[in-house]
């Protein structure tokens, strides 16, 4: 972790445009939203993994689509470490950084 507040809440009203917008770009609702800056033999690109109200992944097949939405979310939560992933959940309007828990079982806490 970083050291500093790694979840921030949106307002209801920067929370409502952001699902409406997140609806916009992708054509359905957004239940969540994880940004990770990756590096490609060209050079550091946004990914985008957006899940639906369903609970499954969405397709983004447009390049384009990754950058608005990391746009969005940047543009939102100015001061979120974005050399971290980050997860958005849209209904609570909370960016938090992602993180990968290592399981209890390779812990050695598995009891």
């Amino acid at each position: 972790m970083s050291g500093q507040d790694t979840e921030t809440t949106a307002s209801t009203k920067a929370r409502r445009a952001l699902s409406e917008q997140l609806y916009t770009l992708f054509g359905r609702p957004v239940k969540e939203l994880r940004i990770t800056r990756v590096t490609w033999p060209e050079g550091k690109k946004w990914v985008a993994m957006v899940i639906g109200t369903h609970g499954r992944e969405v397709p983004v097949f447009d390049g384009g689509l990754h950058q608005q939405a990391a746009h969005l979310l940047r543009d939102a939560f100015p001061h979120a470490n974005w050399a971290r992933a980050q997860d958005y959940d849209v209904a609570a309007g909370v960016l938090r950084e992602h993180v990968v828990r290592t399981p209890a079982s390779l812990r050695g806490d598995d009891r």
